[in-house]
């Protein structure tokens, strides 16, 4: 049988059942649903028509909306976001700052966390194929994410830019060369390509 606390909001229109629990200042509304051995706890947020499911915590101020699914054993916690069509499974862990989006897949025993920026078609189920780490941009200094993807390119993000080549991207912005930043961005590339045996470096 649910259980939800006193102090824990569930409109009416979203779904609780099973041994889910919903807790604390735990929100949950619009569509969304939580089921199975599922919780929901801190002040976390679940809504649009987000699926919680298997025995997965939502906690802490982590929000999932979206048509996002968070199942398995996997954790959502810190201030992270889980959004769109993104599917977070197994053992996963996912934290801090972290936003995962678009129709991205986050799987297995893989920690994704600090501000790493995940989003069209990833699909990361070992640890090694998701990397971030800071660097010097033109206006500031920004996490620059890479990890693999379904059809094994590798995507990268880096503050509000996204693509599919990292490379592309920098030969396109003659500024970062320029001014030595692309080297660092550049090396860092090349080591998760060689960690994964793909690209230029297999």
């Amino acid at each position: 049988m649910s259980n939800i606390t006193k102090r824990a909001t569930v409109q009416r229109t979203a779904t609780v059942s099973g041994c889910a629990t919903v807790e604390k200042c735990a929100w949950v509304g619009d569509m969304a649903t939580i089921s199975g051995n599922a919780t929901v706890t801190g002040e976390a947020m679940v809504g649009g028509d987000a699926v919680i499911t298997g025995g997965a915590i939502v906690r802490e101020r982590a929000i999932v909306s979206g048509d996002a699914t968070v199942s398995g054993n996997a954790i959502v916690k810190g201030s992270a976001r889980v959004i769109g069509y993104a599917h977070i499974a197994g053992s996963a862990i996912v934290g801090e700052f972290a936003i995962i989006r678009g129709r991205a897949i986050i799987r297995g025993n893989v920690e994704v966390g600090y501000f790493a920026n995940i989003g069209r078609t990833a699909l990361i189920t070992e640890q090694k194929h998701v990397a971030w780490r800071n660097f010097d941009a033109r206006s500031g200094h920004y996490t620059l994410t890479l990890y693999m993807q379904e059809n094994g390119t590798v995507g990268f993000t880096w503050g509000c830019k996204d693509g599919d080549d990292l490379r592309a991207y920098l030969n396109e912005h003659l500024e970062y060369a320029e001014r030595g930043l692309d080297i660092a961005p550049l090396e860092f590339l090349a080591a998760f390509e060689k960690a994964n045996n793909i690209g230029e470096n297999k």
